[in-house]
């Protein structure tokens, strides 16, 4: 409880905020190299929060479950809610990755200190790649799985 609230729906909020806003700045920063000097920072730093809201959701509404009771709605809503920490797993590893290339190996071959293009070796490109991959798995997979738990969410709450 946080002030008289239960804390899930505090908690989900952030989440549903938090995962598809990441899921968005990392695939611009998958495809976009100047986007992705610049925006690195807050991306990385909205997928870890989405990183760390998610399975605070989850245990949270595993707590306030218990409080309230289980019934098939809620153990729907559990079963959706559960399958959104693989993908914001992989999300956060993409973002990571491709704040890491773009800082520190230069995203597209160009040097963070001027724009002249500099040789790199092959697997950078190929580094890219997976990683735009991986952004794009997690980002739309993530927001499909929260925006589903959500609503079975509501469905729970507002269905008698």
């Amino acid at each position: 409880m946080f002030f008289g609230l239960p804390l899930h729906p505090l908690v989900v909020h952030a989440a549903v905020v938090c995962l598809p806003l990441a899921a968005l700045g990392t695939i611009l920063m998958a495809f976009w190299p100047a986007a992705a000097r610049r925006l690195w920072p807050a991306v990385l730093f909205v997928a870890t929060i989405a990183l760390v809201a998610v399975p605070l959701a989850i245990s949270s509404g595993e707590t306030l479950a218990a409080t309230v009771g289980e019934n098939e709605l809620i153990e729907v809503h559990e079963e959706q809610g559960e399958l959104v920490l693989p993908f914001v797993i992989v999300l956060w590893l993409a973002a990571l990755g491709l704040s890491l290339a773009t800082r520190f190996i230069g995203h597209r071959g160009r040097s963070a200190a001027s724009e002249e293009v500099v040789a790199r070796p092959r697997w950078h490109a190929g580094a890219i790649v997976v990683l735009a991959l991986l952004a794009l798995v997690g980002g739309v997979g993530g927001t499909v799985a929260i925006v589903l738990a959500g609503h079975s969410g509501a469905q729970a709450v507002w269905t008698k």
